[in-house]
């Protein structure tokens, strides 16, 4: 059975590409399962980096909402799927080895919380990011609402998630958060020279100096935010507007919420 992903390793590096096109590479359970085997190879084999990119039009269309619609009565499953996920996004935040993210067109939802997970991330010009579980009656849960503060302050990621508002990859770059934007055809050979220069240098150095930084807002464990993230979002799950709105993106209509 495909996991959705390809990996391979070269030359001290990782790469891991996203691989299910057809679905914008939407995330599934085995996805998720499957970057964390791809995380645990690097760092058992003590490669210094991993990329990660993806096929087609799309770098992630976010969690694959199908995983959300077959799973509305069972909290548990729910709860699961998300806890999955966000262990992933803490481990790619704080693991040894270098993440660096390939982004070329939409990064959404939990696409776009994966490449705020990411120690590097490199994007096209045509690249847009966004958080839009708002307008399913939901909200991030995979660490956006916290990550997304870190990167923008307080305002602009309240508007970001609040409004759904897309970002540019322009825009991310002059607020921090992209290190680099060029054309799409120029986007792989920008990351493999910066991947060559990071494996040209000490990997201990790497991983300290990573360790070091991440000491300075990294937290150990679930921080109150990021467990209030959790709650909250079971919560959605669980109400009326919450079904309507992942019911109403399946069946490709627009959602009738009534605040409850």
């Amino acid at each position: 059975m495909s996991t959705g992903l390809l990996v391979d390793a070269r030359e001290g590096v990782l790469h891991v590409r996203l691989d299910r096109p057809e679905k914008r590479n939407a995330l599934t359970r085995e996805m998720l399962d499957g970057l964390h085997a791809a995380l645990d190879r690097a760092e058992n084999e003590r490669l210094p980096v991993m990329v990660i990119s993806a096929s087609g039009a799309a770098f992630c269309a976010g969690a694959d909402i199908a995983t959300y619609a077959d799973n509305l009565d069972d909290l548990d499953a729910l709860a699961a799927f998300g806890a999955r996920a966000k262990s992933l996004m803490h481990r790619l935040s704080t693991s040894p080895t270098i993440v660096v993210a390939a982004v070329d067109g939409i990064a959404m939802g939990g696409g776009f919380e994966l490449v705020l997970a990411a120690d590097l991330v490199f994007a096209s010009d045509r690249a847009r990011f966004g958080l839009p579980e708002i307008t399913l009656g939901l909200i991030p849960g995979w660490e956006g609402t916290q990550r997304l503060v870190r990167h923008l302050g307080p305002t602009r990621a309240k508007e970001a998630i609040l409004t759904a508002r897309v970002l540019s990859a322009p825009e991310l770059e002059a607020a921090g958060l992209v290190n680099a934007v060029t054309t799409p055809e120029l986007l792989r050979p920008l990351v493999d020279e910066r991947v060559a220069d990071l494996t040209s240098r000490a990997p201990l150095a790497l991983a300290a100096a990573k360790s070091a930084i991440g000491a300075s807002y990294e937290t150990h464990g679930r921080s109150p935010g990021s467990e209030e993230e959790t709650r909250s979002l079971l919560a959605l799950f669980a109400s009326a507007d919450g079904r309507e709105g992942v019911r109403a993106f399946v069946e490709k209509r627009a959602a009738r919420f009534e605040g409850r």
